[in-house]
């Protein structure tokens, strides 16, 4: 529906940036199709970039077409923002914790957040309607749009077991570039920060275990569909070690099972490797 402006709440509007946007239609949390060309409200989890649909109607009080034009597009962009905003405000940070939650108990995560949405890129074509209502799409990268306080753990991981014993078919003498993670067929749901446990619930890898400023540029994980995407990716390529999870887990499905023995042969790379701390993890998915 087009939204009717008010010269009173019209100028509210295009002054700030509020936090109830108009109704947001959430993508599939799988790695659904979500291109710059598109229509609905979405994430290309392979990207990490949010998109979303803004509609703003000209200031009903302006006379001259060129500044009615301007109004209607800053207030699609505004629209845009917000809808944006409800979508990553719904988006799992980890498996028990969206970033809605981070943002309702952390005043400076919220701030950062509604702050980084005030400049947002216009992608794909703007569409005019007869009555001088604008439509555009905005697009934002999680990378830039999260702040790193949101995805980091402050709880220190639980001390690992002895990996000095290694079974399993990883080969723990080779140099490893990164590492990916095939989920495929496991239902996982994608998020910001998700964890990596063995099969008794100890974590292998989550937010705790990586460099703070690796987790700011791109990410505590990557995703792909494809292996031969995944392996070649900048993120990991190289020598990346490919390894099958054994399902998913947590309450909302964002976080892997590994088999013990490569859970054991993980720790034992940590010790003298750094793709895990350094982030050159991806999570291959359907």
């Amino acid at each position: 529906m087009r939204p009717l402006v008010s010269r009173k709440a019209g100028v509210i509007q295009w002054m700030i940036l509020g936090l109830v946007g108009s109704a947001v239609c959430l993508a599939s949390p799988a790695m659904a199709a979500c291109t710059e060309e598109g229509e609905d409200n979405c994430i290309d989890w392979e990207k990490g970039v949010a998109y979303a649909v803004g509609t703003g109607a000209p200031a009903p009080w302006l006379k001259d077409p060129g500044q009615k034009n301007i109004s209607a597009r800053r207030a699609a962009k505004l629209d845009a923002a917000r809808n944006l905003l409800e979508l990553i405000k719904g988006t799992q940070v980890s498996s028990s914790t969206t970033l809605e939650n981070r943002m309702a108990s952390s005043d400076s995560v919220r701030v950062s957040v509604e702050g980084r949405l005030q400049n947002l890129r216009v992608v794909g074509k703007e569409k005019y309607f007869s009555d001088g209502t604008i439509q555009v799409r905005v697009a934002a990268s999680l990378r830039e749009v999260v702040p790193a306080d949101a995805l980091m753990d402050n709880t220190p991981p639980a001390a690992w077991k002895d990996p000095s014993r290694v079974k399993g078919d990883v080969d723990t003498s080779q140099t490893y570039t990164g590492l990916v993670i095939d989920a495929r067929g496991l239902e996982l749901i994608p998020a910001m920060s998700p964890r990596v446990v063995d099969p008794s619930g100890q974590e292998v890898y989550s937010a705790a275990f990586v460099t703070r400023e690796y987790a700011v540029n791109q990410g505590v994980v990557g995703y792909a569909k494809k292996l031969e995407k995944a392996t070649a990716s900048e993120r990991v390529k190289g020598n990346p070690l490919v390894i099958k999870a054994k399902a998913s887990t947590g309450q909302t499905r964002t976080d892997l099972v590994l088999e013990a023995a490569d859970a054991d042969a993980l720790r034992r790379l940590a010790q003298t490797q750094n793709f895990m701390r350094e982030c050159r993890v991806i999570f291959l998915l359907d």
